[in-house]
């Protein structure tokens, strides 16, 4: 028969056994749960570290405009390699800084864009004013070409090209500068063209209510057709009494030579923005001009214009 203290001494055991479970089940829990804050704790600080990097989001493009600031960057129109992003910015500061509407804007701009290239309308009426007065030599040496190519002659026609050419430079008529130059202004005037055609498709903030009378709204199309022709009338006008019109355009019926440009012009404006035909009334009024003022005698003293009986 066992004694009683070995018949106690596996319940002791036991007991013991079961404690040394608890403490160590709750020690884990204490290690699990000290674990938990810490990570927790870190992950906070990480989050609010990755919120405080987070940039402050733009300024709506409404207040940059109100504020005197370029939204340009806003609209996507800032391109450093297309001419036409200089335009809109020199548009934008004149709108900004004088405190004018759009559409004056728009023919402030157009002016000085015409007055900064008037070197180019003065070489042009200099080159038809020499062309007028040697009119009898210039068509003596088309006809003469003329029987040199029937005659299937190309020495002669050679020479009588080489005789023309020293010609014209005796006489100082330059009509490759001049083309450079017409090339250059057109150029120019296309640059502007899609300078305002980018700004009326990205709705430039002000652009729809920066008209004046009955075109309030620069980006639709005149709802009254006054502006396309408007635009077609002063294009027919500088047509039928430019001076800068080439010679050979003389034997041209006036059908072909004035109506039917306008008449395309008219049909091609009436779809586009009211903007963009405020910049094409704009420069055909400024050429307009340029050609009643450079009619006048003392004018073409001045410029060094011959003048044309």
């Amino acid at each position: 028969m066992l004694s009683l203290p070995r018949a106690v001494a596996p319940i002791g055991r036991s007991i013991l056994k079961c404690r040394m479970r608890v403490v160590g089940a709750s020690v884990a829990q204490r290690s699990l749960s000290s674990k938990g804050h810490i990570f927790d704790s870190g992950s906070s600080v990480r989050f609010k570290l990755k919120l405080d990097d987070i940039p402050p989001s733009p300024p709506p493009i409404y207040d940059l405009v109100d504020s005197s600031q370029s939204a340009l960057g806003e609209l996507g129109l800032i391109s450093w390699s297309n001419p036409s992003y200089y335009f809109q910015m020199a548009m934008e500061g004149i709108h900004m800084y004088a405190d004018i509407p759009w559409w004056l804007t728009i023919v402030s701009a157009t002016v000085a864009l015409r007055l900064a290239l008037i070197a180019v309308p003065i070489m042009s009426h200099r080159v038809a004013a020499k062309q007028s007065l040697y009119k009898q030599e210039l068509d003596l040496f088309k006809a003469r070409q003329e029987h040199a190519r029937k005659e299937r002659d190309n020495v002669l026609a050679q020479k009588i090209v080489t005789e023309q050419r020293d010609f014209l430079k005796s006489k100082d008529i330059k009509l490759g500068r001049t083309f450079a130059g017409n090339m250059a202004y057109g150029g120019v005037f296309i640059t502007q063209f899609f300078a305002i055609k980018g700004m009326i498709e990205a709705n430039y903030p002000g652009f729809s209510t920066g008209g004046m009378l009955w075109f309030t709204d620069l980006t639709l199309a005149d709802p009254y057709f006054i502006l396309p022709l408007l635009s077609a009338t002063t294009t027919g006008l500088i047509l039928a009494f430019g001076v800068n019109v080439s010679q050979s355009n003389g034997k041209m019926s006036p059908w072909v030579r004035v109506v039917v440009p306008s008449a395309i012009l008219f049909i091609a404006t009436s779809q586009l923005g009211s903007g963009l035909c405020v910049a094409l009334c704009a420069s055909n009024a400024m050429s307009l001009a340029y050609a009643v003022l450079f009619r006048l005698e003392p004018i073409r003293k001045i410029l060094k214009i011959p003048f044309v009986v």
